[in-house]
């Protein structure tokens, strides 16, 4: 996408079905944060999910008009397609969220810490198998939380504000469509204006999507905020 010069189609065919496969890909089979079997994916965290924004940022700076001419289809099919991708992935990744996980991860760590066979000497890692199973157990609830982490913080940190800005490009003027694939990303009702005020905020590009009786009452509450009422 960096490279100069206009792509031919079937360039732009392979990077839409490369970003489709990645799309759609599984993320990594993980064990559970009290399994005992060892992480599979040597030195890999968070690849597979930083695949996934990587998807998203590529789709909010492309050229959909020149996109459209490549490959032959009506922009605003290419505009509905992108939109679908990357509402599919954020909904994949916020079910993927544990928002109340960090309350029960110190119990989780102190009942893995006193489960601990400890050797005579007090090395904290020995030969015996229960040690390599208590530390698979102790580095798979580490990562676990890692990953749940990443989850909230790549989709609130990076996707969310590279998506709305997008609808907000693909789709002006046409409010229904813009809260159709935020809802498809799996933000409810109550959710919607919220999102925009974070990641487009409210402007004359935006103003449209404050239309309505919900909208006027939730920029009036979000003026008395910011003036400190």
């Amino acid at each position: 996408m960096r490279r100069h010069g206009t792509m031919t189609r079937e360039e732009a065919c392979d990077m839409l079905w490369s970003l489709y496969l990645i799309s759609g890909a599984p993320m990594y089979e993980a064990p559970d944060y009290d399994s005992v079997q060892p992480w599979p994916y040597k030195d890999e965290r968070d690849n597979d999910i930083a695949a996934k924004s990587r998807v998203i940022s590529a789709l909010s700076i492309m050229d959909t008009k020149q996109m459209s001419r490549n490959l032959g289809i009506h922009e605003q099919r290419l505009k509905h397609l992108h939109a679908a991708y990357a509402a599919a992935i954020i909904k994949r990744l916020k079910s993927l969220h544990l928002p109340d996980f960090g309350k029960k991860e110190t119990a989780l760590k102190d009942e893995i810490i006193r489960s601990h066979p400890a050797n005579p000497d007090g090395n904290v890692i020995g030969s015996d198998i229960k040690d390599y199973e208590w530390t698979h157990r102790w580095n798979n609830l580490v990562t676990f939380s890692s990953r749940n982490s990443m989850y909230h913080s790549y989709v609130s940190k990076i996707m969310e504000k590279r998506f709305i800005p997008m609808l907000v490009k693909y789709f002006p003027d046409q409010a229904g469509e813009v809260v159709k694939y935020i809802r498809k990303a799996g933000y409810g009702d109550g959710e919607v204006l919220d999102l925009i005020d974070r990641t487009a905020g409210y402007n004359s590009n935006t103003a449209y999507l404050y239309q309505g009786k919900s909208g006027e009452e939730h920029r009036k509450k979000l003026q008395r905020k910011q003036s400190g009422e």
